[in-house]
């Protein structure tokens, strides 16, 4: 009976052992088509062996896979700032790092990561402006996600946070600059993107200042835009309401003037501001600062 089990086991081997050699075939076979630039069948090839319960958990397998569609990347989708093959080949480099530590494995993936990673940030530049702005969202939200595998460093990471919703709040800015009436919710999204610069860094000039204008700018053009023959309960209900948006600008322009005391706009900003708010002695200050300033 025990010789009966030794036969099944050696026969069960038997069977396995091919399928096994199948898998790590498939991996050797797909850099193989690599290497002569048939992408296509290295991506079926290694697609298969990724899955497969044997090589699943192979981190030369997920290279080799990370490989593969960052050549698909590199020959086909280099102009898509959305390309599916870039991420492809992200979450398979990012997937060889989790399951093989070797120096080399781990070595090889960082570069990979790092070169994808830099695409992304490049497209995240140029798609920076009023139509490709959710694109420019959507790459950063990604290269976040797969940079801080290769750049730990938590106050780069606070940098490029901030320089970006800075970059992003002066396209919502200019979007509403370009329909003041019909684009409040871009004035809305401007003064949140700078609010959350200013969690990340409360000293930061120019998120003061231009949050401190996004205001001032607000409550002039509710002026400048009422209506000639407004009634006088209309008529006080705007002066309180600019009176309100000023004196919302003032902390913020403030802050600005703390932070930079020779900056000019910001002079210029503190007094215009006081003289809305009929604060003449403080507005002519700031005025003769400018002044002083410019001679």
């Amino acid at each position: 009976m025990l010789r009966f089990k030794y036969i099944i086991i050696i026969g069960i081997l038997v069977v396995l052992y091919p399928s096994v050699n199948a898998q790590v075939d498939r991996v050797s076979k797909a850099f193989s088509m690599l290497q002569k630039g048939d992408l296509d069948s290295a991506k079926i090839l290694i697609d298969l062996a990724v899955v497969d319960v044997e090589t699943i958990n192979d981190g030369e397998a997920w290279y080799v896979r990370g490989f593969c569609y960052k050549s698909i990347y590199n020959s086909r989708e280099k102009t898509n700032k959305q390309s599916p093959s870039r991420i492809e080949a992200l979450n398979s480099f990012k997937r060889s790092l989790l399951v093989d530590t070797s120096v080399a494995n781990v070595s090889e993936n960082i570069k990979n990561i790092k070169y994808l990673s830099a695409t992304l940030f490049n497209d995240v530049k140029t798609s920076l402006d009023s139509t490709n702005y959710l694109v420019a969202i959507d790459d950063f939200d990604k290269f976040k996600e797969y940079s801080i595998l290769v750049d730990t460093s938590k106050a780069n990471q606070k940098q490029n946070d901030i320089n970006f919703l800075k970059a992003l709040a002066s396209v919502y800015t200019q979007i509403y600059e370009s329909d003041r009436k019909g684009g409040n919710q871009f004035l809305s999204l401007a003064k949140a993107t700078y609010s959350k610069v200013l969690i990340l860094d409360p000293n930061n000039i120019s998120a003061n200042y231009n949050m401190g204008i996004l205001f001032y700018n607000q409550a002039v053009q509710l002026i400048t835009q009422s209506d000639i023959d407004i009634d006088i309960v209309a008529l006080n209900d705007l002066q309180d309401n600019s009176i309100k948006l000023f004196r919302e600008s003032l902390p913020f322009m403030e802050k600005a003037y703390q932070l930079d005391p020779k900056r000019k706009e910001t002079l210029l900003g503190l007094s215009g501001v006081y003289f809305s708010l009929n604060d003449k002695v403080k507005s002519d200050l700031y005025k003769q600062k400018l002044q002083e300033i410019g001679n």
